[in-house]
């Protein structure tokens, strides 16, 4: 599992699912969580991060937002060299499944079905975990 001193990036457009995702983080002894509300402040704030030398080791990303959707985030993010093998689990609703298939093909590390639970997230992060292989 991610070492609780890890940099995590959630980007969602709903505050209230940040704060569920943050809370439950949080729940994991997690301590290091940035926040964004679409993908063009959390692009920003992942080059921030790596700019401060505090880089980000793990994103969550809503799949469903306003302007460019999570699985372009995570396209833009494969498509840079330093940020190809960052894990990146998408956040999606049921109704998202078709997408979570493009997802896969672009390299998403795994993928957590809005609502979930605290056990659900820490399966997910295991399984992000064990494919990034660090």
């Amino acid at each position: 599992m991610f070492p609780q001193h890890t940099n995590i990036l959630v980007v969602d457009d709903s505050m209230n699912i940040r704060n569920i995702i943050c809370e439950n983080l949080r729940a994991l002894g997690y301590r290091n969580i940035i926040t964004a509300s679409d993908s063009n402040e959390g692009y920003l704030k992942l080059n921030q991060a790596s700019q401060d030398k505090v880089p980000i080791g793990l994103i969550l990303s809503d799949l469903n937002m306003p302007g460019p959707s999570g699985l372009e985030f995570l396209k833009q993010i494969r498509s840079i060299d330093k940020f190809s093998k960052l894990p990146f689990v998408l956040v999606t609703t049921e109704s998202e499944k078709g997408a979570v298939i493009e997802a896969a093909v672009a390299g998403v590390s795994s993928y957590i079905v809005k609502p979930f639970n605290i056990e659900t997230l820490t399966l997910r992060l295991k399984e992000a975990w064990k494919k990034h292989g660090t």
